[in-house]
């Protein structure tokens, strides 16, 4: 089975703000408010997208959810870069028990 691996990131010279908002998009975020009282998990888009996460922005996925990352990503104003790859069994297993 093969699957894409996708790199990620932001233009060189992007904003703190903007990476911060990225990465909150991309993978989501643990909140609490009312000083710990409630805790809520925002959700990201890699939280619908079975995936295997080497490193920040680097994500295996199966093929036919990578064009849909790949666009978000753009429109989140990130650069992608996909390449397929052979994966080995423990990604074939993740990739395929989430769904």
């Amino acid at each position: 089975m093969d699957g894409t691996l996708v790199v990620f990131h932001l233009p060189p010279g992007s904003p703190p703000s903007a990476h911060k908002a990225f990465r909150r998009a991309v993978y989501g975020e643990d909140t609490t408010s009312w000083g710990g009282r409630y805790r809520y998990r925002r959700r990201g888009l890699l939280d619908g997208i079975p995936h295997v996460r080497l490193y920040w922005g680097v994500v295996i996925v199966r093929e036919e959810d990578a064009n849909r990352l790949v666009a978000a990503m753009r429109r989140h104003g990130g650069v992608a870069q996909r390449r397929t790859i052979k994966l080995s069994v423990g990604d074939q297993r993740t990739l395929r028990g989430s769904t």
